[in-house]
């Protein structure tokens, strides 16, 4: 297979556009935590599914191929990371991702058809910038910027309004936290999503305790 000429990386404007796109999708209004699972129902001719020992024997949490009898994208997940309930949140990130993959390098994914093709595919020169990307769309899925603002925000004043404006690290922590909570993600996930462009929360929660403001912009 040739995958290469099927790839190409995307900018986070590209990427936050996408995001969009695939969030209408769901039923409105929208619910919290963001249903992965349904979107990928809602692509034609895909399907989700364990893979028994893929973590074990190929050291994948997920893979995306094509099913030889049918014809069909189907999305792996290892089985014990999709049974287990102690592990949801790294099994929500890791559909998320593999369907990130998909929707943007669904060309080069159709030569997949077991774990080494998958291996292969992921030793090309540029790939950790396509993981990049998909990891990045994967975040913006589950953490749509206008729902992560809007819930930040609420828990800002909140917050100051109990605890005064002193303390700008235990407030980005609290949030985080409650944050990955409500959309079922990691603590990490949610940092990282509230420190990058849109949303830019941690910047506009120095600035407004900063200012002494019990709300944020």
């Amino acid at each position: 297979m040739q995958p290469s000429k099927h790839l190409r990386t995307y900018t986070i404007f590209e990427l936050e556009r996408i995001a969009t796109e695939q969030l209408r999708c769901l039923p409105k209004p929208v619910i919290i935590p963001i249903d992965v699972e349904y979107l990928v129902e809602q692509l034609p001719c895909v399907d989700l599914d364990h893979y028994r020992c893929l973590r074990d024997n190929h050291q994948l949490d997920g893979m995306v191929g094509t099913d030889q009898d049918t014809g069909d994208i189907v999305i792996y997940i290892d089985e014990n990371l999709a049974t287990s309930e102690k592990l949801l949140r790294r099994y929500r990130m890791t559909v998320a991702e593999e369907f990130a993959h998909l929707i943007l390098h669904r060309k080069a994914i159709e030569a997949v058809t077991n774990p080494q093709d998958f291996y292969e595919l992921r030793k090309l020169p540029n790939w950790y910038e396509y993981e990049r990307n998909a990891k990045r769309l994967a975040a913006m899925i589950l953490m749509p910027s206008e729902l992560v603002l809007a819930y930040s925000r609420e828990l800002y004043r909140e917050f100051v309004n109990s605890a005064g404006f002193q303390n700008p690290p235990a407030i980005k922590n609290f949030l985080a936290g409650k944050l990955a909570d409500r959309f079922e993600v990691s603590v990490q996930a949610m940092k990282i999503r509230l420190d990058e462009w849109p949303i830019k929360v941690f910047d506009k929660i120095d600035q407004a305790m900063k200012d002494g403001l019990d709300f944020l912009d």
